[in-house]
């Protein structure tokens, strides 16, 4: 069974993998927008943006890998929640 990709609107939770990263930094559940809607504050990042283009098309289970600044930074895709689209969509904050 394939599992399903991320795609626009999706909830995305990603586990650090560097270990400096894993031992201080917790999971993080990000929202792939497009970047008229971005808002790093809440967790809705562009799709534009180095995370967005490294997790949309990619599945559970994969790991990704994106620059910062002078060193790489890796996670694991750890869950997807699919949405239908942007009126299906719930906002980061409200889903905490």
């Amino acid at each position: 069974m394939k599992l399903p990709q991320v795609a626009l609107y999706d909830q995305v939770t990603l586990r650090p993998l560097n270990l400096l990263g894993a031992l201080h930094e917790p999971d993080m559940t990000i929202q792939v927008v497009p970047g008229y809607e971005a808002n790093a504050e809440i967790g809705r990042i562009s799709a534009e943006a180095p995370l967005g283009r490294a997790v949309l098309r990619r599945s559970c289970g994969d790991t990704i890998t994106i620059q910062v600044q002078d060193h790489s930074v890796s996670m694991r895709i750890l869950a997807v929640q699919k949405t239908q689209d942007a009126l299906e969509a719930v906002p980061l904050e409200a889903a905490a």
